[in-house]
């Protein structure tokens, strides 16, 4: 089955991923750990929350990698039969192709896919749009909090000063600029609200 699960920034989304990974590898199950290669925050290799939990990756991901490839790789690297768990991280970036790989691989392997819905535009990464379009199971990782209290709903890039970035290129990762990447509710973002305004 192909499961996707969404949430903003900071809804530790990775953290998830990288417990549920823990619990099946404890019942000795064989299990692919997959990340992207646009995802350079720490390095290449290293899947990261920003809770502290962090591993590394037995598959990076190039654009053009078929994933089914990686996987046999993978597994005669290993000495395994075969590979019935596969986790993603940042599973936004994927190409709408590689997600048309793992829906027709689905029927033997369970896809755990953990990444953002949106960009800090409001719009779809085309590896979400593919994945909410193709994947058996959807549901959204909760937890992500507006500065305000509300439920966080938009991703944003804000600058060095806190202003909220609308415009640009729609994949900056954020350890090679002056961004970070927040959570914030619909209405503050509309409005370009940041952070909680000072009192006078």
């Amino acid at each position: 089955m192909l499961h996707f699960y969404y949430g903003v920034m900071g809804s530790s989304k990775t953290a998830m991923l990288l417990m549920q990974r823990y619990n099946y590898m404890t019942q000795d199950l064989h299990v692919a750990l997959v990340k992207p290669a646009i995802d350079t925050r720490i390095d290449l290799n290293t899947v990261y929350s920003r809770v502290g939990l962090t591993a590394c990756a037995d598959i990076v991901l190039g654009p053009g990698h078929s994933i089914r490839e990686q996987l046999s790789w993978f597994a005669v690297r290993n000495g395994y039969n075969d590979v019935p768990y596969v986790f993603v991280d940042e599973a936004q970036f994927l190409s709408p192709e590689q997600v048309q790989e793992m829906a027709d691989m689905s029927d033997e392997i369970e896809f755990f896919c953990y990444g953002l819905k949106t960009d800090f535009m409001g719009e779809f990464f085309p590896g979400s749009a593919a994945l909410l379009r193709l994947a058996e199971d959807v549901g959204e990782v909760p937890g992500g909090l507006c500065w305000c209290g509300c439920k966080a709903t938009m991703n944003t890039r804000i600058d060095g000063k806190g202003n909220v970035i609308k415009e640009g290129e729609q994949v900056l990762i954020d350890n090679q600029q002056e961004i970070r990447y927040i959570g914030l509710c619909y209405k503050h973002w509309k409005a370009g609200i940041s952070h909680a305004p000072v009192s006078e």
